[in-house]
């Protein structure tokens, strides 16, 4: 629900980070949008917001709970339920696809065998894998693979995805239609979507909150004060540069 936020930060700060600290509060169904021209600030900035990487200072809430207090059940708890993933995330080697996705879903105790099956024939379908999905991954395309790791998270049932660069590992004609999945997914499951990219495009159109990433500074942007209106060069030419750039990550 709106009163409870999914991710809260308050003057979070990534560590060897040179930009301000972040203040931020995520709901479900929400679409977060970081962009700006440092790739190596937004992922170390989204992997701080996701807990992979501790905070250099300030607080990081999931759920209403700070990380620093997790045991161990909290945190495989929150692996499956703020799903981080990046262009190469690693999937089971000696597993096709099928098996990538049933198998953590086994494991975790989620449902039964016939409705994972179900459940992962169909998330296989809609995120349009491609075809041999029955060979090992080392023999699919990484556009494959990288589609077989968000269906593995999504058969978690997630509350938040957390996407480094998603278009990055995809072939241009590709890139639409696993955005309409992404939407779809936020729609249909009421998940939390926060995204590093540089397909200014989509964040334009679909984005309840866009962070932009300055030399120095953070910048945060929502409906009701549009990137579109800022005043400021630097984001004025970064916009110019990638608004046309269907290539982009």
């Amino acid at each position: 629900m709106k009163n409870n936020p999914l991710i809260h930060c308050t003057q979070l700060l990534a560590k060897h980070s040179t930009t301000s600290e972040l203040n931020l509060t995520a709901h479900a169904g929400n679409i977060i949008s970081i962009i700006g021209q440092d790739q190596e600030s937004k992922s170390n900035l989204l992997k701080t917001i996701a807990a992979i990487t501790e905070a250099e200072s300030g607080h990081l809430y999931l759920a209403g709970r700070e990380p620093t207090q997790f045991n161990q059940d909290d945190w495989v708890n929150t692996r499956t339920q703020f799903a981080y993933i990046h262009a190469d995330t690693a999937i089971l080697s000696a597993a096709n696809a099928l098996q990538n996705l049933m198998l953590p879903a086994v494991y975790h105790h989620l449902g039964s065998s016939d409705d994972n099956m179900k459940k992962a024939q169909q998330l296989l379908h809609d995120i349009q894998a491609g075809e041999n999905l029955e060979l090992l991954p080392a023999y699919l395309r990484k556009e494959q693979r990288y589609k077989i790791a968000v269906a593995r998270a999504l058969m978690l049932n997630p509350q938040a995805l957390l996407l480094d660069s998603p278009f990055s590992a995809l072939e241009l004609t590709s890139i639409e239609p696993f955005q309409k999945f992404l939407l779809n997914q936020v729609k249909d499951r009421n998940i939390l979507l926060i995204l590093v990219t540089h397909n200014v495009s989509f964040a334009l159109k679909y984005s309840d909150q866009i962070i932009y990433l300055s030399g120095q500074q953070i910048f945060k942007f929502d409906k009701d004060k549009r990137i579109q209106d800022c005043t400021n060069a630097e984001i004025n030419n970064y916009l110019s540069m990638l608004a046309n750039n269907i290539n982009s990550k």
